[in-house]
């Protein structure tokens, strides 16, 4: 809580009339230790930036902080009113709102997701970064950790720290350096409060022309052949009619099996042949 004051501050007054522009402000916090267990209320009063006064519920008194806070600190110490209501503050504020926000705050997980990848193409053998992103969490204590082959990985690990989303939530990248060898096994492991269990997330070095990618192509490959002969044998078999509508379409499908410099047909003749 922050309250910017224009003045009025009893022996404030002076002072600041001495200048054109000035500021005072009064903030409150509350800590809050095991939930409620303890709970201490400070409200500091700052003036131009410096704190010169301050209240704690620890003390249960007003404190001086520097010369120009200790009138106005003897003064209201000498106003029990004002001391009471300042020590109520630890219930009045402090736990009341503690019991409005918790479920929205204290109480709130949800559960961070996690992704590895590469930060350029992987090759075996060569220098690169692997990524461990870690994404929209709550709370923000989390633990990142990094592993090859089952065993943690200290040196080469960096982290951006935790960063706000602006909802509620935070995200993270850890990154480890890295020299990747056939078959490595690296995992970032995440340890969070709404996980039951911690989260591994596993990367394998592969080599670049995988088995896997191979046949991939292969089957790719094949299934283009065949749709491609599945159409020509269909336009042939079209072409077969005796109708001058379709003798009129073999043409135009076949035109471009004529050579447009000597005017003569090439490749796919006897097709065109067979039609006219």
């Amino acid at each position: 809580m922050q309250v910017i004051l224009g003045g009025g501050w009893g022996s404030l007054e002076e002072t600041a009339e001495l200048r054109k522009d000035f500021v005072i402000q009064a903030k409150a916090d509350c800590y809050f230790t095991n939930g409620t267990d303890k709970v201490r209320f400070v409200v500091r009063f700052i003036f131009n930036l410096e704190e010169y006064l301050h209240f704690d519920s620890d003390l249960g008194m007003f404190v001086a902080l520097t010369e120009l806070g200790e009138p106005d600190a003897e003064q209201w110490n000498k106003r029990w009113d004002l001391v009471e209501r300042s020590r109520a503050s630890v219930n009045m504020v402090c736990r009341q709102n503690y019991r409005l926000g918790a479920p929205f705050t204290v109480g709130r997980s949800v559960p961070p997701e996690v992704t590895v990848s590469p930060e350029r193409t992987p090759l075996l053998q060569q220098h690169n970064l692997l990524l461990c992103s870690v994404t929209g969490f709550y709370p923000g204590d989390i633990n990142v950790r990094w592993f090859r082959n089952g065993q943690e990985e200290r040196s080469g690990v960096m982290s951006t720290g935790l960063v706000r989303n602006g909802d509620w939530t935070f995200q993270m990248t850890v990154t480890l350096e890295m020299t990747p060898e056939l078959g490595d096994v690296y995992s970032c492991l995440v340890e969070h409060p709404s996980l039951q269990s911690p989260v591994s997330v596993e990367w394998v070095a592969q080599s670049g022309y995988s088995w896997k990618r191979i046949l991939s192509g292969g089957a790719a490959f094949l299934l283009g052949l065949i749709v491609l002969l599945v159409g020509v044998v269909i336009h042939v078999k079209a072409c077969k009619g005796s109708t001058p509508l379709r003798t009129f379409l073999c043409a135009l499908y076949f035109r471009y099996c004529t050579d447009p410099s000597e005017g003569r047909l090439v490749v796919l003749r006897h097709h065109c042949d067979s039609v006219f």
